[in-house]
């Protein structure tokens, strides 16, 4: 896989709060443009200027007729993309104590110059407060440019620069509303939870964790709901408390085994790949040695799990320094199963567990079900304010509508919980 050509080395990018908080949504290549512009703005500039943006600056394989094709229709798109952002004060470009939103277009033009061989464009001048003479309002982040072009998903760059905000303080906590809220990521998108932590945190975990602002994460629940997630910033996580929390599995497990130590192979993953590939050529075990791999799992030698099972085992080992090169470590213990028959004997009595926890439900009349629930309020303030992407998604003229089409028909009951309206939805977990 290419890498983006060295642009503006060194570079440092700043974003005023309230845009880092704002409700949007990019394509990859429309990303790539932002951060292009980003990249070409002073601190110490007063206006927006024209800038010529290289075609290889933002295409970094193709080329060709589909290549310039693709490049017209995204200026077309994002001549025509709106920020949901929070209104500044005037003049001073500080935050309203009762904050008050908007939609702003982002762009005053964007189009492809044949002759010039790049594309023509400028931000809109009604975005100046939010990316010029940010000193004033005291009010802004800045980035390191060379990492944010290491993210591929554009959610990985908005949840960098959310986090970064909050670098100083070592963590952020946010509820899932909100940070749907701000991704521009509609409520029946990911409708179970468990999807949109694949998808998007675990993603986000994975991409930036080669950047300067690695993460783990906390899932704060109350009666089996994620209520808030909780980002620690760095590799080391702290001990949950007793009514903390559950850790994050899967690509959490690579944390365990230095990921700095490895940034040769970290240039080569492909977020693409399924999360466990990722994490094996994470940590340095070879192609080869994952084609192995591979059979074993086809051929049913062992679960999937054993594989996240023997990435944790290891991982702990090296953190103790018991084992000083984790992918031969890895690789040896999946290949010669030597660890299965622990993990076996650990899934047995992982299961007797749940056999006893499952009666004592039962004896008790409790759901053994996953729950998926919105309150009413928030469903109603996305069909309201829908971003620049919601809203072409949201094609119900009413709200009644659309909550029959997207809720009420897919199972979702209306239920009244501390005198707050709710759609439940419960499926099997």
């Amino acid at each position: 896989m290419k890498t983006p050509p060295k642009q503006n080395a060194d570079k440092i990018v700043a974003q005023h709060n309230a845009l880092v908080n704002a409700r949007f949504s990019f394509v990859p290549l429309q990303m790539r443009l932002f951060l292009a512009l980003l990249s070409r703005i002073s601190l110490d500039d007063t206006e927006f200027k024209e800038h010529v943006i290289p075609v290889s600056e933002l295409l970094f394989e193709r080329h060709g007729g589909s290549a310039y094709q693709q490049i017209d229709e995204m200026c077309d798109d994002i001549t025509s993309f709106k920020l949901y952002i929070e209104i500044l004060e005037d003049g001073t470009r500080k935050r309203r104590r009762r904050p008050k939103y908007d939609y702003i277009p982002l762009m005053a033009k964007a189009g492809y110059d044949g002759e010039l061989g790049g594309i023509v464009a400028a931000f809109n001048p009604l975005i100046m407060p939010y990316l010029l003479q940010l000193r004033e309002s005291g009010n802004f982040t800045l980035a390191d440019l060379d990492e944010l072009r290491k993210l591929k998903s554009p959610s990985s760059v908005r949840i960098y620069w959310l986090l970064k905000e909050y670098s100083d303080f070592g963590q952020r906590t946010v509820t899932p509303e909100q940070l749907r809220f701000m991704l521009n990521i509609a409520e029946n998108e990911y409708p179970r939870f468990s999807n949109f932590k694949a998808r998007v945190l675990d993603r986000a975990q994975l991409e930036l964790a080669r950047t300067d602002m690695p993460f783990t994460y906390e899932l704060e629940r109350q009666n089996q709901l994620v209520q808030r997630i909780k980002f620690l910033f760095g590799y080391d996580t702290p001990q949950a408390g007793p009514n903390e929390v559950e850790e994050t599995q899967g690509t959490q497990l690579i944390e365990n085994i230095g990921l700095s130590q490895h940034s040769e192979n970290i240039e080569k993953a492909d977020a693409d790949e399924p999360a466990w590939v990722q994490a094996l050529r994470l940590i340095g075990v070879s192609l080869r040695s994952i084609k192995q791999i591979t059979k074993q799992l086809e051929a049913k030698e062992y679960p999937l799990e054993y594989v996240d099972f023997v990435l944790s085992r290891i991982g702990k080992q090296h953190q103790l320094g018991k084992v000083k090169k984790p992918a031969g470590a890895v690789y040896k213990a999946l290949v010669e199963k030597y660890l299965l028959e622990e993990y076996l004997a650990e899934q047995k009595a992982t299961k007797a567990i749940t056999v006893r926890k499952a009666s004592a439900a039962i004896k008790t009349k409790l759901p053994l079900l996953e729950e998926v629930a919105f309150p009413l309020r928030e469903v109603r303030d996305m069909y309201e304010n829908p971003g620049p992407f919601l809203k072409r998604q949201l094609q119900e003229p009413t709200f009644e509508l659309h909550l029959e089409a997207i809720y009420l028909s897919q199972g979702f009951v209306l239920v009244q919980r501390d005198g707050e309206d709710w759609l439940v939805k419960n499926a099997l977990s």
